[in-house]
């Protein structure tokens, strides 16, 4: 078939260039007779002029040529439109799924830096400011815990000379009691003098009852009666019921402050609790911050790959579809042209000059 294929485009090339043309030369006849197929088909011509009937086999031939050619082609167009209707599914597919790539893309950017990073940044000054009032909290209770312990060992000192003073006052009353009970003469008066200067000494120290020690210090300088003495010893006991009453209230107030301190430490160490918890709670919080940003820069990072794998497969297909159509178009017209030259050929092998050319040639003595 393509044989006969090549015979049937050499007669249409020679024989198509000049349509007015209604006889052809014995240069031409000569020129077929040069390949085996075109002295087959000089043959089976001279067979039709001999015997006077048509050339049907030389035509049903050509026929059969021109429908394998068109059927092929046929064939061809199908074939490149499945493959055209199968690209451009392809390629809608990768579009779809460069769109959605791109969207996640850019809402996984977006999620990282609108949300992730400045909470991840919010929870790390959190947990610094919370750190910042446990480390301010340890250096209240430090700082309180001393001056606490301060008061204390000042109270403690109160005490000590208000108990000191106390004492020297109990001296005191003990002396001018053995006065007044006779036990001892107005002439160891002195004796006296000296034990309330020591009282005085004593009472310095608690910045309580000067105006009755310094009463009592002109007293005994010079007494000599018994209602002096127990003026004396009046004033004395006066003296100690106020330190007393000052010692009590040292206590009390001692007391006071204990308790108040007491409840300040509680205040202290569950205000520290507090910000431990709140930092154990942030320390999670950003835990779980860090994870998702790990897992989402890790999505992001595959569908970047993924989108560049999409674009690439995109331009692969668009390359293969390309390379398809050209070849498509070339194979499409070396088709068309041997269907032209097919059907050119069929159309002069039916025409009345070729038979007419066939028996002059066997009239003056053959074709060949």
């Amino acid at each position: 078939m393509q044989k006969l294929l090549a015979l049937i485009l050499s007669l249409s090339i020679v024989y198509s260039i000049d349509p007015s043309m209604v006889q052809l030369s014995t240069e031409k006849i000569d020129e077929l007779s040069q390949s085996n197929l075109g002295k087959f088909i000089i043959e089976m011509a001279q067979t039709h002029a001999e015997m006077r009937g048509p050339l049907d086999d030389l035509v049903t031939a050509i026929g059969d040529l021109e429908i394998e050619l068109t059927n092929e082609l046929q064939q061809l167009e199908d074939d490149f439109t499945r493959s055209t209707n199968q690209h451009q599914v392809t390629q809608e597919n990768l579009d779809i799924n460069i769109g959605q790539t791109e969207i996640n893309i850019f809402n996984q950017k977006d999620f990282i830096e609108a949300i992730l990073l400045p909470s991840i940044d919010q929870t790390n000054q959190k947990i610094e400011r919370l750190n910042g009032f446990m480390n301010d909290n340890r250096d209240a209770l430090s700082r309180e815990t001393l001056a606490r312990q301060n008061q204390h060992q000042a109270y403690l000192d109160r005490v000590s000379e208000h108990q000191g003073a106390i004492s020297a006052v109990d001296e005191a009353l003990q002396l001018i009691n053995s006065l007044i009970n006779g036990n001892i003469a107005f002439s160891e008066k002195a004796t006296i003098h000296q034990a309330v200067k020591r009282v005085s000494n004593k009472i310095q120290k608690t910045n309580t009852v000067h105006p009755l020690v310094e009463a009592l210090l002109q007293l005994t300088q010079n007494f000599s009666d018994q209602g002096q003495a127990k003026k004396i010893r009046d004033l004395l006991q006066d003296t100690r019921n106020q330190l007393v009453s000052s010692l009590n209230q040292e206590n009390t107030d001692e007391q006071q402050i204990q308790t108040t301190w007491e409840a300040r430490q509680k205040t202290l160490n569950n205000e520290y609790q507090e910000f431990k918890r709140s930092v154990l709670e942030a320390t999670y919080v950003l835990a779980a911050y860090q994870n998702k940003l790990k897992s989402t820069q890790e999505a992001l990072a595959l569908n970047e790959l993924d989108l560049q794998n999409y674009k690439d497969s995109l331009q692969q297909d668009k390359d293969a579809q390309a390379q398809e159509t050209q070849i498509y178009n070339e194979l499409k017209a070396q088709y068309q042209i041997q269907l032209q030259t097919t059907r050119n050929a069929k159309e002069f092998v039916n025409s009345a000059e070729f038979s007419t050319v066939i028996r002059n040639k066997l009239n003056s003595g053959g074709l060949v």
